[in-house]
């Protein structure tokens, strides 16, 4: 899938983020995470999802407590790593949310946010990220929140390695539902975006041997560990 273009729209089904746990499946055009509930795309090498170009996400968030997140997973499927997160709470019950860069620093998860400062919760909003070489941008509704030019990954096809785009909440005081969910290479068109086709098979494919499927469960106590040492509540 290596940067190749996608939009899932969820009129009636996962499309690309078809890797799921615990998800009813769309209604209405939208498919609606509760507690301990996630779908991503398959992170099965380094060339797994997507790299530079413009992820966008249209999503609502319900209660105003950490758990609902929007997160670029790296392709490797290996953490910490080259994690960002469109969308997550902050744990102070206020409700805001903010955007994500995660690295690997010698063996310990490293991050920097941006605030969605003024943002409300409770309807939709479009979550975007543009990843080019060197910088990222955080957006919300075409807004421009904020931006780094440090700490970040290169992609794939540029030496480094890409990364799925998956949703998760893991609070069953919240939920999260995703309405549309695409991406466009750096230099593209948003007209070029192909609509992700799902294959008749019911079965999802397996991800490589090596990869082996993602443990929700483990990166669940990974948020919750992460929460209580830092006040952050993260994967």
């Amino acid at each position: 899938m290596s940067n190749n273009a996608v939009t899932n729209t969820f009129d009636s089904n996962l499309g690309s983020m078809n890797h799921a746990w615990n998800i009813q499946g769309p209604s209405n055009g939208a498919v609606t995470l509760g507690g301990g509930a996630s779908m991503m795309e398959w992170a099965t090498g380094r060339d797994a999802g997507h790299g530079y170009g413009t992820y966008t996400v249209t999503a609502k968030v319900d209660g105003n407590q950490p758990g609902p997140g929007i997160i670029l997973w790296p392709g490797d499927n290996k953490w910490p790593g080259q994690e960002v997160d469109l969308l997550e709470i902050t744990p102070d019950g206020s409700g805001r949310q903010y955007g994500t860069v995660h690295w690997n620093n010698n063996g310990q998860d490293a991050y920097q946010t941006v605030i969605y400062e003024g943002l409300s919760s409770g309807q939709f909003h479009d979550y975007t990220l543009v990843w080019e070489p060197g910088k990222m941008t955080f957006k919300v509704d075409g807004k421009t929140y904020g931006s780094f030019d440090q700490h970040i990954p290169t992609d794939f096809d540029h030496g480094g390695m890409n990364n799925t785009i998956g949703a998760l909440n893991n609070n069953y005081n919240t939920s999260l539902t995703i309405a549309h969910a695409e991406f466009t290479p750096l230099g593209s068109q948003a007209a070029a975006v192909q609509q992700y086709v799902a294959p008749q098979a019911q079965a999802a494919p397996a991800p490589a041997a090596a990869s082996g499927p993602i443990d929700w469960n483990a990166l669940a106590a990974i948020a919750t560990a992460n929460f209580e040492a830092t006040g952050h509540w993260f994967i």
